[in-house]
């Protein structure tokens, strides 16, 4: 990585998820939501899971603004775009020279200052329990909190395989599941989070706004 803006970045969107430097304990909350937590089980969790699992299978092509707060304090902003299955669009906004795509299969960061490109692929990063066809929360990750705060509910889940560290907790509100904040905890314990805003349903999207051009290529223009 080039410097600490993209690192933030990659914190945000390629930390994997889960694994055993967090093994005994589970993410803090975000702070807007960091007391009167109470823990579901039983009957009630699973309704929970299933019904923050069909929220996100509704999922098909919206857009609107996202926040960041990263591990240091420091804010960004910018215009978010997805459209699943497997597609979305950070577009952060001026100063900031950072794009994160997801094409179906491989997740980039692109650096415009200074013309780098760095991919991993989608099933390693966080973004794949949003993104894949079919969401069951409780069958493809292992769940380590579902709890509920008034109108909210959070969902904390690990890499079910064990081989990544970090964990991501899910936030949703309402009685429809609306996805409204998620936040990253990697193996340092340090979280990242992300907020959604004046999110609107765009009916189909321009697929070149799930396109990123080789840094090498001076003439590459992002699609929009």
């Amino acid at each position: 990585m080039k410097n600490t803006s993209l690192a933030l970045a990659v914190a945000l969107v390629l930390a994997p998820i889960a694994g055993s430097a967090i093994a005994q304990t589970a993410a803090a909350p975000p702070a807007a939501v960091r007391t009167a937590l109470t823990q579901l089980s039983g009957a009630e969790r699973t309704q929970v899971l299933g019904a923050a699992s069909a929220a996100l299978n509704r999922l098909v092509a919206v857009q609107g603004r996202f926040s960041q707060v990263a591990p240091d304090g420091s804010q960004s902003q910018g215009d978010i775009y997805l459209q699943r299955p497997g597609r979305m669009r950070f577009a952060y906004d001026a100063p900031s020279p950072l794009t994160i795509v997801s094409d179906g299969s491989t997740v980039a960061v692109e650096d415009r200052s200074v013309r780098d490109v760095s991919r991993v692929p989608l099933r390693a990063t966080p973004l794949y329990y949003v993104l894949k066809r079919d969401v069951n929360l409780e069958r493809d990750a292992r769940i380590t909190s579902v709890a509920r705060n008034g109108d909210r509910v959070l969902v904390t889940a690990r890499d079910r395989t064990g081989e990544a560290d970090g964990e991501i907790t899910l936030v949703f509100s309402g009685p429809t599941y609306d996805l409204k904040q998620w936040s990253i905890t990697d193996g340092q314990r340090q979280t990242t989070r992300i907020t959604l805003s004046a999110i609107r349903g765009a009916g189909r999207l321009d697929p070149r706004l799930f396109r990123v051009q080789a840094a090498a290529d001076p003439t590459a223009r992002k699609g929009r």
